[in-house]
């Protein structure tokens, strides 16, 4: 009978401690996988800023640009959609979901001079975008947060205004 009390006492510790490191694996692999996409997503934005020639739209959610490809231009845009919580990249090629789970997303515009810029996409020459993705639930303790803040990535060909 005391044998089998210490069994189950052990035992108990045995799976409090397995479900310990199991969760915690799970939020491991949940924010390693936020921050592979968060570099993928902000490497592709990088390319897409810099080569802009021009801003078309320049919200606090959304940015469409107009950048130089071989044989002329296109049309790019980024939108953030709270209801779907998600980041999309459209272009001529169509829409592509850049990442998920997005639970706040900003994006900041500053002129040649570094001050932020708050009307219109004329004046910007730089931009920084932060977001904040989650993965995995609270109620199961697997929820991981990532937050993300670019540097301000430069309108290279756009001129400086004067």
């Amino acid at each position: 009978m005391v044998a089998s009390g210490i069994s189950a006492i052990v035992f108990a510790g045995i799976l409090s401690a397995y479900l310990f490191v199991g969760r915690n694996l799970t939020r491991l692999v949940n924010t390693q996988h936020q921050e592979v996409e968060s570099r993928r997503t902000l490497g592709r934005i990088t390319q897409d800023v810099s080569a802009a020639v021009q801003l078309t739209t320049a919200t606090a959610t959304d940015l469409a640009l107009t950048k130089q490809v071989s044989g002329g231009t296109t049309a790019v845009s980024y939108s953030y959609s709270s209801s779907n919580q998600n980041v999309t990249r459209t272009d001529s090629a169509g829409t592509q979901t850049l990442l998920n789970g997005v639970t706040a997303f900003a994006i900041n515009y500053f002129d040649a001079s570094g001050n932020a810029v708050t009307s219109g996409p004329q004046s910007v020459k730089s931009v920084e975008v932060s977001y904040t993705t989650g993965a995995g639930t609270s109620a199961a303790g697997t929820r991981a947060l990532y937050s993300t803040v670019s540097p301000r990535v430069l309108l290279r060909n756009k001129p400086a205004l004067k």
